[in-house]
């Protein structure tokens, strides 16, 4: 039980994440944010319930270092293990990423009467959801403190399927860290380093290669594009995705597994559309901070949803404004006309259209960077943390325990 001399202990614990190391997600939240938070109001305890070698190579060096428990999806130890960790770091709040973590967490959470925070960042459209899985959510759900849905679509999927109550969903998009608000080159040393005209208006797509990312769309509207504007250039950074579990709507798709052939897909048509020599494909979708920093306007095509993209605020944070599609994420975080401009999905000729509006009006460009860089800072790690330090505070209040120890208070 926390007392007034102390701040909070909060279990942070998360079933894996990406396998082949990727940051993004949950694996970015523990990246980035654990750091951030204030050790006067939260002491975070980080675990994996287990973690792939390329994961754990990336997490040796993480600021806040994560112990892997190692365990696998069914292991029935797990509750055990997890009584005994919140036993020893003696623990106040549960923050529970994914599906086993907030099964045996909240169930853990049940016994001891520690409050449980679950956090989604995805949808059941890799795996069926199992009888096991939809009786342990209904059986939880009105004991879950609270949840944090990662796009609209997701705090959906909580409150109708998962039976969250929805007085107690909230939505938490990203947390940008410190070092995305400044640059190491300006825009035209950028442009140096990688030998780009300094002239050219640049258009810049940070993505996955695949469905319904809808890179097929923006090469289209880009071919429009250079029909009147000549000068425009477009650079995809990119990485093709690799299925862990294949959706059971792209089950029938032959190149699904195959990544050199999504490459050459967008190869192709660039080639028919005529605009090979002014769209660069660049697989760095981990460092895409220069190709950002170098270009003039980011763009988010996408045209499902369930698709979230960190890289939409960290450009942002540049000051770039973005054209992006008018559903899911982007809807919540683009202000239309205030931090970039909203397109319908699939119509290449609006995203035409909006493209060739900034690249004709550098003070709207200007006026709308401006306004993603205020917006990106209402995500930026700091923010963040102190936003959920207050809503473990709010649990541990709500469950009657001793208040935490006030902010700013001498240790």
């Amino acid at each position: 039980m926390p007392s007034a001399s102390r701040p909070l202990n909060v279990l942070w614990l998360i079933d894996h994440v990406c396998w082949d190391g990727s940051l993004h997600g949950g694996g970015r939240l523990f990246y980035n944010l654990l750091p951030a938070f204030d050790p006067n109001r939260v002491v975070a305890f980080p675990y994996f319930l287990r973690a792939s070698d390329e994961v754990r190579r990336v997490f040796a060096s993480a600021p806040v270092p994560v112990t892997v428990l190692d365990k696998g999806r069914y292991d029935p130890t797990t509750l055990s293990a997890l009584l005994r960790i919140c036993r020893r770091h003696s623990i106040d709040v549960m923050h529970l990423f994914c599906y086993a973590s907030s099964t045996f967490g909240r169930t853990a959470g049940a016994m001891l009467r520690i409050p449980t925070v679950i956090h989604d960042f995805d949808t059941q459209i890799y795996f069926p959801y199992p009888l096991y899985l939809r009786v342990a959510d209904r059986l939880l759900a009105s004991g879950t403190g609270r949840a944090i849905a990662a796009s609209p679509m997701c705090r959906a999927y909580m409150r109708d399927v998962r039976r969250v109550p929805a007085d107690r969903i909230e939505l938490m998009a990203h947390a940008v860290p410190d070092e995305k608000f400044t640059a190491s080159q300006t825009r035209d040393e950028a442009r140096t380093a990688l030998g780009w005209d300094p002239g050219v208006t640049v258009f810049c797509a940070v993505t996955k290669l695949g469905p319904d990312r809808g890179n097929e769309t923006l090469l289209r509207a880009f071919a429009r594009l250079r029909e009147t504007h000549p000068l425009a250039r477009l650079v995809i950074v990119y990485k093709p995705t690799y299925y862990h579990r294949v959706p059971k709507s792209y089950a029938t798709i032959p190149w699904i597994h195959d990544t050199a052939a999504m490459r050459e897909q967008i190869q192709k048509l660039a080639e028919e559309l005529g605009i090979t020599r002014s769209v660069l494909l660049v697989e760095s979708l981990d460092h895409p901070d220069s190709y950002v920093t170098a270009s003039d306007v980011v763009i988010v095509p996408f045209e499902d949803e369930r698709f979230s993209s960190v890289h939409l605020l960290e450009s942002c944070a540049r000051g770039r404004p973005a054209i992006a599609t008018d559903l899911g994420e982007q809807r919540e975080l683009v202000e239309h006309e205030i931090s970039g401009l909203l397109v319908p999905p699939r119509d290449e000729a609006a995203l035409a259209a909006a493209m060739a509006r900034l690249m004709e009006d550098a003070s709207l460009r200007a006026r709308l960077g401006e306004g993603a860089a205020a917006r990106a800072r209402e995500f930026r790690v700091g923010s963040v943390a102190s936003r959920l330090a207050d809503l473990y505070e709010r649990l541990v209040a709500d469950r009657g325990h001793a208040p935490p120890r006030a902010r700013g208070a001498a240790c």
